[in-house]
């Protein structure tokens, strides 16, 4: 704040200094003064809402106009915006019937207008005379909001003269002048003027191209997804189209007219049907099924499907879930169900639930890029006091602690100081919590009789509150007197406000108005203020109060727009009382908004408009709706997530601790395994026979005995990880047969003493190798390696060494160093660095702690992890009960030969059946079988037929069940265990609720109880056998990650939970407050006194929906006697909060909330219509948000998203994105020969072929606009002909496509791609349909035959015809990618979706054992019951959305007397329901299906979403550079087999451009070290797509930014290692090179070698060899180096191959190879030429073999070097240790040395010391050969050796000491 104020200062006085200096430039130092202080007034605004609020206003202040004195004057500012608001008043009382209830209101209107257009028109006339009209850039024409104004002012001034037109056809009649009101409807745009008024008042200043960039982004992706969401619609709409047509037949009487029917004609209710044995419903006998001649003003507009147009209108109106199941319930009686059924729910989960969904992903994701792209000016700009919240370190007696600031210590010095601390006291304020809790309570606790009772006790109340409010006032004024003015006010406001609002209140006749009933209810509020945990969540989910404050601001704005538009649009309309008054008006676009009965809303609107008029209407209404509910609406659930949102750093604590968490095992045993601790040690003692001696031995431990003497059988350690299984598995497999035939050791003299002392001795040194350096244990596993293994004793011993020693000869490191990892604690971590050592220390110790807890456990107490305490350990039957358990199908199959994976298709198909064992697999089949069955259990027909006790199929599942799931916990318990042991079968919940399910479905089996009474132990046990299908939960992992997910966020869901009751507990103490025992009424409307309300009277029976004639006629319509009763209305009442809660919990759902709203203005007035708006706006738009925010927001942390920073999560997409790219699939270009195919191929990739048959596409699915069937010929046969016509030719020209596709891409090459076959497929069925329609039916009907075959023909036609219309989604890049995301959604929800599904399910039964005879009322009937599982199923998914649950609700709590029921009947025998058991059972149900299941779907779709919802800038690979891959791949890949050698990738990676590009000349380490990698990873075997294209992804982003921590060390350590074999490959290939060459100058030079023989026969001299050596390879180096480098060059490649395929047990560090080398280099030679001074006759060529044998012990990869025995002996004593500090650094050789040192290389001596030193500079890199493929002469000869130094003459002089000692 003072750091802004300074800045402020600071420009002030500039702008002084320069005013006096230079006037001229007076204008532009105020607007820079003008920016400073808007950027300082701007300081808090980092909120997403106010970004949006700068889309809408875009700056007006930033136009570049010359402003004179008189626009910048305050009055000038304010008289507009007072004008805009007089406006805004005006036109919203501008209506006739607003002017019927004070007429003189016409003429303030009038008078209001006219002062209004005045101001405007001064003001455009002053702007105009001060900026020109247009002359100039910024006149006033040329300003886009001097544009709007302009047409502001032009509708304003039509509007006077309107009114004024009026007067005077009023006042003139003899002119003969007409007024009509719809000519007011010119003043419907004048609402628009609150833009201007908010554009006035609210201005932010942003960088103008962030802003523009982000409305660019943000709009192209709502256009994006409301294009594919109206694909969906579309598609619906054609299926809708022709699968339903004209749904006119009704049940009417006999003789009917079916183009005049009247109300009397209809059935009771009207009901659809369908001719006999069309599968739908059949009409009673004393009725029949006619097609009726209904206009669709009179069928209500919903649920026709005649056309196009009424579809896709209903389509729409179905997927809001408003209304549609009775548009399902007309369909289920005119068609099949399975049709009707099908279309629906998929249109519910596709449209309403994925979909639609997407738009809050896209909201979602644009506020989270607001939020980047503002985030460093946010941060700098924002500063925040918070006095409430300061801390400071203090030190306090346990240490240094943060501790709060009492900003109240500060106490003025005439408060006392025990009041002071009075009132800062914890007692005290414990007691005012107390008593808010109390007044809460007591006001709550009061019920409503409807007698005379209610007076007195209400009074009573009153005197109750009185002190109450005394008491709250008393503590005000002690708060006051102790903290001072300035301290309450900054710390208690509300308690201020709530203390004068209650004082208020208890005033006699306010109280009984009710004006400030808001104040006393209030004060619950106090109470988050005393959980600090609820109190911080309240804080972080509504942050600061700007963004959900602007965020109402802009809904309120934008329904006052709307509602005042709709109001000048429709209020002139007759018979329409939605819009007559402004309130009204709000109400409606308010319940449009809710969604809440929005159908009958627009439906009634549409039945009075014109018919012309009923498009316009209906899209201005669904537009209307579309961008409320998806748009708006979204935006709640942005705010929420934007808040949720942590910070990136608080991502990356969070992320280490979450990784600690899992890292860090608990080393303690849970509490099953630490019962064991209490008990007395008792270990298993042994009793040794004495073979000799006179003494007697002591009983010893039989795990020591165990060491010397080992049992025949293995003893296995459960567990149940799939490693541990298939090691298991693999032991079982080898170890029976050796062990069978192995003998057992027993101690029986000295020399077995001895043995077993010497092997411990060994041991034990070989275990201290692993702490001591790399050699010395290298160095033992060579000499006693022959010895140990090769004794049989040994292998008795143990079977498992030689694996241990594998093991630890894998773990060796690169460089040979194997000491264990440096346990200290490093000081040295930078900021932010992780010590990942120290973690897997942490891991690895707890490890160890808890094994050796249980390991002594295991030994002290004999009956530890015995199953049942009486199945031994080892015993026969519990390792065959293992095997069952977990024998398992391994997806993996490895090949026997090779070792490497095989290739399977159908890879999903294989991961899932290897998801679960064998057991596992038959438990879910044979509970599925029995949840089948369960569907078939039901309570009707009432002779009790398909009760499970009368029948016997029933009974056999039953039996079935048990009697597997018995067999499943015998053989597991035997197995694992039942409590007492590690792994027992009940060790968790998931164990519990197996065991609670088995032992339930044993005791109903065994009972099976005949009389079921409602509320009985029989009934509640017949629930529990209901909870059957959740025993899948425990079985199926992935469906248990689920439950775990969401039950780890728990917490915030029940603070959630916990904020919307107490939000409703305040609304209903409210309502009791006002409404309760008032909204009683008499059932027939003419009665008004309670007094009069007796006797009988005629009500009118609902019979239809249809306008028909009769409905709206007394005497016509169908009534029935009924006696009249005062009572409540029929769903809710407020007489007590129970009521109340339960009233407003529906209303939380915004079901029903209407009917409160209406009833509460007849009964109440308008002003209690305030209480159950604003309830559902802050309940509804934003308590149910927080729903959605906090399952969204746990969903995605539980996964560990929300944890990612967005470097990681933008890895975390690309590899998604990835995933799904495909290779193209095109095939390659023909040859230049073949001219027609050359040109057919670039004009089938060109994109105006495919652009202009995407178009065809289209027309070919407008034929279905209407519908194909043989009814719709009697009414449009020409239109029907026209469209099938169309069809054909369209169909036809796709044939024309494949066939030229065909051609150009030769048939093999069309068939490879999949969207070709489909295109073949479809076309083929096409001429399929032509061939039978207009060859076939049309000729047979023609003459007359039967008409089934064109029935046929139009059911495959259209279905030909959709199929083609999908289609589309492949040809359009957008439709593609979001299809990609909505498949992808429905896919990895797929485990959501069956939890979800098996909870409705156990619901189902449920319903069916509470339910199943409700007889029928509101809403139960035919359709809507629970008679079986599978009519509640249908019920049950119908509440999942939303559907009048709660009408259901209340007619299932149907009790007496008002049903059938006596004392002993069972609930089949009785009609009625269950109160209490409706309520718990449906709010449950909605509760956690629809509130936090349901959102889960919204959660994997914007995880989902965010992989299309990227763009070219902040993508680490975009869709173009993966493009450009697939290109570049389909080049390389000409046989198409989506793999390629592994030979071809350096070419791939030479024809990338692009992010992917890599440069062989400038990047060749980089392009060298891919390549390896490509060979390394696949064993030089063929390559697939992704593998290239994962490897280019890691290379082309940084890996320490992008990658989590246990990616990134994986990927470092391969990055490591691939950069040490490729700087070994380059000196492996020298030394390759040069001993070729050695080898090559000895056989051409004879006479030299001739020559030096005897000289090396005699002396063995270390430096004669070298110089030896050195002189050949000088000689050879100019004569032999073109055929060299060819050499090298052609063998690249294999060198490559080789590298990978000849792989060591234990990889060689450099300097070891290069230590290893000149040995073999040293000790070869020289036993060569001893042999040959032996044996002086042999020829050359046994010496050249020799040599070359030399040569490839050097290029192999194993440890041993393969000499003869005659060289092991002359090398036997020679131990090298080469230190890896101490050797010298190999470097690359530089092209620059090479002719600089040409002229020393022949003057250098050849030493030892000189010969290996020009190793090392002779090491040239191989990528020099790889990427620099050049003509140019390279002289090998002429590479130059630097000057020695000391430090590599000191390494060889040590080396020589060695060679020569």
């Amino acid at each position: 704040m003072t750091g802004v104020m300074l800045t402020c200062r600071k420009s002030s006085i500039v702008i002084q200094q320069q005013q006096q200096q230079q006037q001229q430039q007076l204008q532009q130092q105020q607007q820079v003064q003008q920016q400073q202080i808007s950027i300082g007034t701007e300081r808090g605004a980092n909120d997403s809402v106010a970004v949006l609020s700068e889309m809408l206003n875009m700056d007006s202040s930033a136009s570049k106009q010359h402003t004179s004195d008189i626009l910048r004057s305050s009055i000038f500012e304010d008289i507009p915006k007072l004008a805009c608001l007089i406006s805004m008043m005006s036109v919203c009382l501008n209506t006739p019937h607003t002017f019927s209830f004070f007429p003189p209101l016409y003429y303030i209107v009038f008078l209001a207008d006219a002062i209004v257009t005045i101001v405007f028109l001064i003001e455009a006339i002053v702007k105009i005379v001060t900026n020109g009209l247009i002359t100039y850039e910024g006149s006033y024409l040329r300003d886009r909001w001097c544009q709007f104004d302009f047409f502001l002012l032009t509708l304003h001034i039509t509007s006077v003269l309107l009114n004024a037109y009026e007067l005077i056809c009023l006042w003139f009649p003899h002119l003969k002048w007409h007024y009509h009101p719809w000519y007011g409807v010119i003043r419907a745009p004048r609402p628009f003027i609150m833009i201007r008024f908010v554009r006035s008042i609210v201005r932010f200043k942003l960088p103008k191209n962030r802003i523009q960039q982000i409305i660019k982004r943000s709009s192209q992706q709502i256009q994006n997804v409301t294009i594919f969401f109206m694909f969906f619609m579309t598609f619906y709409a054609i299926m809708g189209v022709q699968l339903f047509g004209r749904m006119d037949y009704h049940c009417v009487l006999p003789g009917t007219n079916i183009s005049n029917v009247t109300i009397a004609d209809l059935a009771i209710p009207d009901t659809m049907c369908s001719q006999k044995g069309a599968g739908g419903y059949e009409c009673p006998t004393n009725m029949e099924c006619l097609k009726l001649d209904m206009s669709a003003h009179a069928e209500g507009f919903y649920g026709m499907f005649n056309d196009f147009g009424s579809s896709l209108f209903t389509v729409y109106m179905a997927a809001s879930q408003e209304g549609w199941v009775y548009v399902l319930y007309d369909c289920l009686d005119t068609f099949p169900s399975y049709i009707a059924f099908f279309y629906f729910i998929t249109l519910i989960f596709l449209l309403a639930w994925l979909v639609k969904n997407v738009f809050i992903a896209v909201i979602t994701e644009t506020f989270a890029e607001i939020r980047v792209q503002f985030s460093e000016m946010w941060q700098t700009r924002e500063i925040t006091i918070e006095d409430s919240f300061a801390q400071k370190l203090e030190k306090t007696e346990d240490g240094w602690r943060l501790m709060a600031v009492d900003a109240e210590k500060i106490n003025p010095d005439s408060a006392p100081k025990p009041l002071y601390w009075l009132v800062r006291s914890a007692v005290f304020q414990t007691c005012m919590m107390v008593m808010v809790v109390l007044n809460a309570v007591i006001n709550a606790s009061f019920v409503y009789k409807h007698d005379a009772s209610d007076e007195p006790r209400k009074l009573f109340y009153y005197y109750i509150e009185v002190g109450f409010t005394i008491i709250f006032n008393v503590e005000c004024l002690l708060k006051m007197v102790a903290l001072g003015w300035n301290g309450y006010i900054r710390l208690h406001k509300f308690e201020l406000i709530l203390c004068i609002g209650s004082t208020l209140n208890i005033v006699k006749p306010l109280y009984s108005m009710n004006l400030f009933t808001y104040f006393q209810v209030f004060r619950i509020v106090r109470l988050i203020r005393a959980s600090p945990m609820l109190e911080d969540f309240v804080y972080k989910i509504f942050g600061p109060g700007k963004k959900l404050g602007g965020l109402v601001v802009f809904t309120m704005v934008l329904l006052v727009i709307t509602s005042a538009v709709s109001l000048q649009l429709f209020c002139y309309v007759p018979n329409l009382d939605k819009f007559r008054t402004f309130p009204q008006a709000f109400m409606s676009m308010f319940q449009i908004i809710t969604q809440e009965g929005w159908t009958d809303v627009v439906v009634e609107i549409l039945r009075t408009t014109n018919e012309s008029m009923v498009p316009f209407v209906a899209i201005y209404f669904v537009g209307y709706h579309l961008f409320v509910t998806l748009i708006v609406l979204s935006l709640f659930v942005a705010v929420i997530l934007d808040n949720l949102e942590m910070d990136e750093e608080l991502k990356k604590v969070k992320q280490l601790k979450a990784r600690e968490e899992t890292t860090c095992m608990r080393t303690t045993l849970p509490w099953r395994l630490k019962i064991f601790e209490k008990f007395p040690t008792r270990p298993q003692m042994v009793e040794l026979r004495k073979v000799s001696g006179e003494f007697p031995l002591p009983k010893v431990r039989q795990s020591f005995t165990k060491q010397f003497a080992e049992d025949n059988t293995l003893t296995y350690s459960f567990h149940s990880e799939e490693s541990d299984l298939q090691r298991k598995q693999l032991l079982r497999s080898v170890g029976r047969s050796f062990f069978r035939s192995s003998v057992t050791v027993r101690q029986i003299g000295q020399l077995s003493s001895k043995w077993t002392i010497s092997i411990l001795i060994e041991e034990a040194n070989r275990n201290r190798a692993l702490f001591l350096d790399s050699n010395q244990f290298i160095a033992q596993l060579g000499q006693g390696g022959t010895r140990i293994w090769g004794d049989s004793r040994y292998h008795n011993r143990s079977i498992n060494r030689p694996v241990k020693l594998k093991v630890v000869y894998e773990h060796l490191k690169e460089n040979g160093d194997v000491r264990l990892a440096d346990s200290a604690p490093k000081n040295d971590l930078k900021h932010g660095e992780i010590d990942i050592k120290a973690l897997q220390q942490k891991r690895q110790h707890a490890e160890l702690t808890r094994n050796r807890i249980e390991e002594e456990i295991r030994e002290n107490h004999p009956f530890f992890d015995r199953p049942l305490f009486l199945v031994d350990r080892d015993s026969r039957l519990r390792h065959i009960c293992h095997e069952i358990v977990y024998a398992k199908y391994m997806p993996d199959k490895i090949d026997s030969i090779t070792g490497k994976q095989i290739q399977q298709r159908y890879k999903q198909l294989h991961e899932l059946i290897g998801l679960l064992t064998y057991l596992d697999w038959a438990m879910v089949f044979f509970t599925a079988l029995s949840c089948y069955s369960m569907l078939f259990e039901s309570p009707w027909p009432t002779t009790g037929e398909n009760l499970i006790f009368n029948n016997p199929y029933l009974q056999i599942c039953e039996y079935m069940f048990v009697i597997s799931m018995t067999f499943e916990l015998a053989v597991k318990v035997l197995a694992n265990g039942f409590i007492f042991t590690p792994n027992a079968v009940v060790r968790d919940v998931g164990g519990v609720m197996t065991l609670f399910i088995y032992i339930t479905s044993v005791i109903y089996l065994i009972w099976m109880p005949r009389y079921v009474e409602i509320n009985s132990l029989a009934q509640m046990m017949m629930i529990f056998r209901a909870m059957r299908p959740l025993r899948i939960y425990t079985l199926v992992p992935h469906i248990r990650r689920v439950v775990v997910e969401l039950c780890k966020g728990f917490k915030e869901i029940l603070l959630v939970t916990t904020l919307l009751i107490l939000l409703m507990f305040i609304f209903a103490s409210f309502g009791v407050q006002i409404a309760g025992g008032k909204l009683a009424a008499c059932n027939d409307p003419a009665i008004t006194e309670r007094e009069k309300c007796f006797g009988i009277f005629e009500q009118k029976v609902f019979v239809t929906r249809m306008e028909v004639y009769g409905k709206n006629d007394n005497e016509l319509h169908p009534k029935i006697w009924v006696p009249r009763v005062w009572t409540n209305p029929r769903n809710f009442n407020f007489d007590h909060i129970g009521n109340a809660m339960l009233a407003l919990f529906e209303t939380l759902s915004y079901k029903g909330w209407n009917v409160i709203r209406d009833i509460l203005w007849m009964r109440q007035g308008p002003w209690a219509v305030v209480f159950i708006h604003i309830y559902v706006f802050t309940g509804c738009m934003i308590g149910l948000t927080l729903f959605v925010g906090v399952v969204i927001a746990n969903y995605t942390e539980n996964r560990g998203t929300a944890l990612l920073t967005v470097d990681q999560r933008r890895w975390h997409d690309l590899k998604a994105r990835l995933k799904m790219a495909q290779p193209l699939h095109v095939p390659p270009k023909p040859a230049e020969s073949a001219k027609l195919r050359i040109r057919l191929y670039e004009m089938t990739l060109s994109r105006w072929f495919k652009q202009v048959f995407a178009v065809l596409v289209v027309i070919n699915s407008v034929t279905l606009f209407i519908p194909w069937n043989v009814e719709e010929e009697k009414n449009s046969y020409k239109a029907l002909v026209f469209m099938t016509g169309v069809s054909a030719i369209a169909n036809i020209l796709f044939t024309f496509e494949i066939l030229l596709k065909m051609i150009a891409f030769t048939v093999r090459g069309f068939w490879q791609s999949r969207r070709n076959r489909i295109d073949l497929l479809i076309t083929v069925l096409g001429l399929f349909w032509i061939f039978t329609h207009f060859i076939m039916a049309l000729p047979a009907s023609a003459v007359g035959g039967p008409t089934e075959l064109k029935e046929f023909t139009y059911t495959f036609g259209y279905l030909v015809v959709i199929l083609r219309f999908f289609t589309i989604a492949g040809r359009k890049t957008t439709l593609k990618m979001l299809m990609l995301t909505v498949v992808m959604s429905m896919v990895r929800s797929m485990f959501i979706i069956t939890a979800m599904f098996l909870l409705v399910l156990f619901y189902a039964y449920t319903g069916v054992i509470l339910f199943g005879m409700v007889k029928y009322g509101q809403a139960v009937s035919k359709h809507v019951n629970f008679r079986n599982a599978k009519e509640a199923l249908v019920v049950l998914f119908r509440s999942v959305t939303g559907e009048d649950w709660n009408d259901i609700m209340h007619d299932c709590m149907r009790s007496p007397p008002l049903c059938y029921w006596k004392k002993g009947v069972s609930y089949w025998q009785t009609d009625c329901g269950n109160y209490f058991g409706a309520i718990i059972y449906f709010c449950s149900f909605y509760l956690i299906i629809t509130y936090i299941v349901l959102n889960l779907l919204v959660a994997v779709i914007i995880e989902n979403f965010s992989l299309f919802y990227s763009s070219e800038e902040d993508a680490l690979l975009s869709y173009a550079d993966i493009r450009n891959f697939q290109q570049v791949w389909n080049i390389v890949d000409v046989e198409q087999k989506r793999t390629i050698p592994v030979r071809r990738v350096k070419f791939l990676l030479r024809l990338l451009k692009g992010r992917l590009e890599v440069d062989p000349n400038r990047d060749r380490l980089l392009f060298k070290y891919m390549c390896h990698e490509m060979v390394r990873l696949h064993n030089g075997d063929d390559i697939s797509f992704h593998d290239v294209l994962n490897m280019l992804s890691y290379r082309s982003v940084d890996i320490r930014k992008s990658l989590q921590l246990e990616e990134l060390l994986h990927r470092e350590e391969l990055e490591y290692i691939i950069e040490e074999e490729v700087a070994k490959q380059t000196i492996r290939s020298w030394l390759e090179g040069s001993l070729r060459r050695i080898k090559a100058q000895q056989n051409k030079d004879n006479s030299l070698i001739a020559h030096l023989r005897p000289f090396l026969n005699e002396q063995h001299s270390m430096h004669s060899m070298l110089q030896l050596n050195q002189m050949n390879a000088a000689s050879n180096l100019q004569q032999d180096q073109p055929q060299q480098l060819g050499e090298l060059l052609d063998n690249e490649e294999e060198e490559l191959i080789k590298c990978k395929s000849t792989k060591r047990s234990r990889r060689s560090s450099i300097p070891e190879l290069v230590g290893e080398a000149a040995k073999k280099f040293i000790f070869t030679g020289s036993s060569s030429a001893r042999v040959r001074g032996v044996h002086s006759a042999q020829s050359v060529d046994r010496t050249s073999f020799r040599e070359e044998k030399s040569v490839k012990s050097l290029l192999s990869t194993e440890k041993s070097i393969a000499v003869t025995r005659d060289e092991k002996r002359s090398i036997k004593g020679v131990q090298v240790n080469l230190p890896a500090s101490e050797l010298p650094d190999v470097e690359e050789w530089n092209e620059e040395n090479v002719s600089s040192d040409v002229a020393n290389f022949a003057d250098r001596r050849y030493s030892a010391e000189s010969a290996l030193l020009a190793v090392n500079e002779f090491s040239n890199d191989a990528i020099s050969f790889t990427g620099k493929l050049t003509n140019t002469p390279f002289t090998w000869a002429s590479s130059s050796v630097v000057e020695e130094n000391a430090h590599v003459r000191e390494w060889w002089s040590k080396f020589n000491v060695l060679i020569l000692s």
